[in-house]
């Protein structure tokens, strides 16, 4: 049990790295590792439940009591910002509707699942983020779909349906399982397994990212200045999720600093292995690009936000807070 705990810390801590390495490993040998690709959406599968063990379908009932930040970053995520992205891409991209989809798609994904693990680095809400990673998890085979077919069905043809039964596959049935068994063990399951199964969690999750990358190979090694332009495109809106999520739990709903630090991360992470995986299946071959170039620069990004909210006033008088109620204790 120790020599897996430590190598969950190891991975954590080396997590950029290994992402890094992944992405290189998919790039330069995309060929004989494209054996990940069939395999991808179990793998997904996979990784969600053990990421969800631990949540409790109480912590959902957070939402009734608390509904309105819940609510407001589900707008964010999947109203404002899909809809800016969709009119900022066809101003730029009008005669490449395929990278238009990739953006929109990249943005109508449900937060990531690995925001639980930033908000308790960050000693953020973790009540609130649970409540918004579960509700967004469970009906993303419902969202994702529907939001593609509105915002951009009639650039490109999808198959809504199966991209709904990959999303239950993939996300809702394996959170939904995790919650079954938290509820029925009382919790012991997730006291006993899930420190076992993190590193375990983390693995596949290297795998994943392994073989979305394969998918961006072939546009590397032809890239231009529209793949550049899509990527500076992709990069400033992640920056500006950011920074909307933080502006309006922070200058808007007035919220105290842990919940801020949970909104700001909460709109600015995406559940992007979950989108690749969709490209790669359907959509064509462009469509991918925009997905699959996220994990490159997210955890380096989510990191810096981390570190730079704590840096803000409110950061620094809620350290303080914990210091003066750590040092009392």
């Amino acid at each position: 049990m120790e020599k897996l705990q430590r190598l969950d810390q190891f991975l954590s801590d080396k997590i950029i790295w290994f992402t890094l390495v992944c992405l290189g490993l998919g790039v330069f040998f995309c060929e004989p590792l494209s054996f990940l690709v069939p395999i991808t959406p179990a793998l997904f599968a996979v990784m969600t439940f053990i990421n969800t063990l631990g949540c409790s379908f109480r912590q959902i009932g957070h939402v009734i009591t608390h509904p309105v930040p819940v609510l407001v970053m589900l707008a964010l995520l999947h109203i404002v910002l899909p809809a800016l992205c969709l009119g900022l891409c066809t101003l730029l991209f009008p005669t490449h509707p395929l990278f238009t989809t990739g953006l929109v798609l990249n943005f109508v994904l449900p937060t990531g699942v690995a925001s639980l693990m930033w908000v308790t680095i960050g000693r953020g809400d973790l009540p609130l983020c649970l409540s918004a990673v579960l509700l967004d998890t469970l009906f993303a085979p419902v969202v994702v779909p529907l939001s593609m077919k509105i915002l951009v069905g009639s650039m490109v043809e999808m198959d809504a349906g199966g991209m709904m039964m990959d999303l239950l596959f993939m996300v809702a049935l394996p959170a939904a399982l995790a919650l079954l068994c938290h509820h029925i063990r009382d919790g012991r399951v997730a006291a006993a397994w899930k420190p076992r199964l993190s590193p375990l969690a983390k693995l596949v999750m290297f795998c994943i990212i392994i073989s979305n990358s394969t998918g961006v190979a072939p546009f590397l090694k032809e890239f231009n200045r529209t793949l550049l332009l899509v990527i500076v495109v992709l990069v400033g809106l992640c920056v500006f999720a950011y920074l909307l999520g933080w502006f309006v739990a922070h200058k808007v709903m007035h919220l105290e600093f842990p919940s801020c630090q949970t909104m700001t991360i909460i709109v600015g992470l995406r559940n992007i292995s979950a989108g690749a995986v969709l490209a790669a299946q359907y959509f064509p071959a462009d469509v991918l690009f925009p997905v699959a170039f996220s994990p490159i620069f997210t955890q380096i990004m989510l990191a810096f936000v981390v570190k730079l909210l704590r840096r803000t006033k409110a950061g620094q008088a809620d350290q303080a807070a914990y210091d003066a109620e750590h040092g009392a204790a």
